[in-house]
This record gives structure tokens, C-alpha cells and sequence, in this order.
């Protein structure tokens, strides 16, 4: 029977190598290597083994077809605006899309690692420019179409303007005010940075060194980072 364990994010979690988890399961380390390569599944009598090790259940190490927590996004194209404001604000330009995307991203792990949920709930997957959420391409187009957002190319990126009316000015609704304070303090932090920057910082974040590429990448990979590494 096959378990969806994402063994090696588990194995980051509590800091476990594969050869821990070939001790504890009573297997090879090669095995290992390959449960996580999803060359083998792990089997039922491994599972219950690491789970006494980690002194949980054996339903905790097992994850739901999908399971990722509730996304709003609503609220997740209220954090793209409110980056995108405060960075016109701070930075007096427009911010590149990939920039856009970091800023968001940050804010969202940040509030995990500070709550232990997130701030919007959509999944971000390692991509080689950095962790990016599939909705952040649906929910731009959205923003760009209802003039919410505008739009510019350049020789070498997408860049964004948010647009306000003066009789009805942007005030996030789904945001609350400690989550809008942390957006502004991550976009005051990178305002003068360069997109290489920010993504070369994201490169060195544990959520995206220990996902292999294209996989989803779970909040809780950011609970290991140092506290001044977070953002």
C-alpha cells in the first residue's frame, strides 16, 4: 500500500538524516533514498516505526491526497495589491513581476512562522527563479483586468503600478491590520534590492533547498530557518 509521506521534508522537520530513518525503520539507506525518489513506497510496518520514533501516530506521517490548508484568494490578490501599493509608496517605481512574486511569498511564510498558518493558504512550488504560487499568474490577470493593476514589458521583465480611485482608495478588507504591518515591514526591507537579490535569498531559504523542482513546498519547512532568515 502506498503512503504519501513527503519523507524528506518529514526527515527536515526533525532533523533527521536518511540514515536515522534507515536505523529506525529498520531498512537501507539506499531504500530510503528511493522512497523519496518515489522509486518505493514505504510500507505500513516502516511507517508505524518511524511514527514510535517521533512519538506521534502514524496518521500524522500521512498526507491527504491534496492536502494543503484552505486558500483564500481573495485575500491572496489582497496581499499582491498590498505589496504592490507599499512598494510605490517606498520605492516610488513599479515593482517587476518576479520581485512582486517574492515579496508575496515572504509575507505569506513569514506569517507562518510567526502564527503557524498562513496568510493566504495557496501552494507555492520550487521553481527555478524561487518558491511561486500557480494562482499568482491567475490572480495578476485578474487585478490587470478589473484596472486594479497595470501593466508595462520591458527588455528584460513584466513590470506592475497599482491603480487607486480616488473616491474608492484600496483598504484591504480580508487582511487584518497585523498582517498588513508585516507586508509593509517585508517590502520596507527589500524596497532597495534588486529581483537577483531577492531571489537569490529566496535560493538559500530552507523551503526551497529541500524541495525538489516543481514540488510543492509546505509552510512548515519554514519553522527551521533562523529567525533573521525568514524574511
Amino acid at each position: 500500500m502506498a503512503f504519501d509521506t513527503q519523507l524528506k521534508q518529514l526527515r527536515a522537520t526533525h532533523g533527521l538524516s536518511q540514515e536515522d530513518v534507515a536505523r529506525i525503520t529498520g531498512i537501507s539507506r539506499s531504500t530510503v533514498s528511493d522512497i523519496e525518489h518515489g522509486k518505493r513506497d514505504i510500507a505500513l510496518a516502516e511507517l508505524k516505526a518511524l511514527a514510535a520514533y517521533l512519538q506521534t501516530d502514524v496518521s500524522a506521517l500521512i498526507l491527504e491526497p491534496n492536502r494543503q490548508p484552505v486558500a483564500h484568494l481573495e485575500k491572496y490578490r489582497e496581499m499582491i495589491m498590498q505589496v504592490a501599493k507599499r512598494y510605490s509608496e517606498v520605492a516610488e517605481k513599479d515593482i517587476p513581476k518576479t520581485f512582486l512574486a517574492k515579496l508575496v511569498y515572504l509575507a505569506d511564510f513569514a506569517w507562518f512562522y510567526e502564527n503557524l498558518e498562513p496568510m493566504s493558504g495557496v501552494t507555492y512550488y520550487r521553481r527555478e527563479y524561487g518558491p511561486v504560487a500557480n494562482d499568482y499568474y491567475t490572480a495578476l490577470g485578474t487585478l490587470v483586468d478589473e484596472g486594479s493593476l497595470s501593466t508595462a514589458k520591458g527588455r528584460q521583465a513584466q513590470w506592475y503600478r497599482p491603480h487607486f480611485d480616488e473616491e474608492e482608495p484600496f483598504i484591504p478588507r480580508r487582511l487584518t491590520a497585523q498582517e498588513v504591518d508585516l507586508i509593509n515591514a517585508i517590502v520596507d526591507k527589500w524596497k532597495d534590492a534588486t529581483t537577483r537579490e531577492i531571489v537569490e535569498f529566496t535560493h538559500t531559504q530552507l523551503p526551497w533547498q529541500i524541495c525538489f523542482p516543481d514540488e510543492a513546498i509546505p509552510y512548515s519547512l519554514i519553522t527551521q530557518e533562523e529567525p533573521d532568515h525568514v524574511y
